[in-house]
C-alpha cells in the first residue's frame, strides 16, 4: 500500500474575542461574524462542536481564496491552519473537504487544546 505524504500542519494564533472588540461570553454568531469581517471573506463552511468550531472563508468571487480556521470557544482565540503545500492562493471547498479528511481538522475543532500544544512545541522547535 502506498502512503500519501501530508504537507507539514502549521497553526497560528491569529485572533482574540477582544480583538473583535467582543466579550468573552459573545457567542460562536459574533465571534464567527468577526472572523468574516476581519478576513474580508465569507464563511463557506462551519462545523460546531462545544469546545470548538472549525471554518472555511472565501474571499467573494474567489472559490480558491479558502482560508482554514478553528475557534476555540474557552479562550476565545481563532487560529488559523496552515498546510505547507505551495498553495499559497488558498483553497477551494472540495479542497477544504479533502483536508478535513487527511488532516481530521474536526478532531481539531473538538479538542482545540491539542492546537494550544501544537503552537507550544512550534515555539520551541524555532
Amino acid at each position: 500500500m502506498e502512503r500519501t505524504h501530508l504537507a507539514k500542519l502549521s497553526v497560528n494564533p491569529i485572533l482574540t474575542l477582544a480583538d473583535l472588540g467582543l466579550e468573552r461570553s459573545a457567542g460562536l454568531e459574533e465571534a464567527s461574524r468577526g472572523l468574516a469581517r476581519i478576513s474580508e471573506a465569507h464563511i463557506v463552511r462551519s462545523i460546531q462542536f462545544p469546545a470548538g468550531a472549525l471554518f472555511l472563508t472565501l474571499a467573494p468571487n474567489d472559490p480558491e481564496s479558502g482560508g482554514v480556521y478553528v475557534f476555540d470557544r474557552r479562550d476565545g482565540v481563532f487560529y488559523s491552519l496552515n498546510f505547507e503545500d505551495e498553495k499559497w492562493g488558498g483553497y477551494s471547498i472540495a479542497e477544504f473537504e479533502e483536508l478535513n479528511r487527511a488532516y481530521r481538522l474536526t478532531v481539531l475543532a473538538q479538542r482545540p487544546g491539542l492546537l494550544r500544544r501544537l503552537c507550544a512545541r512550534q515555539e520551541r522547535t524555532n
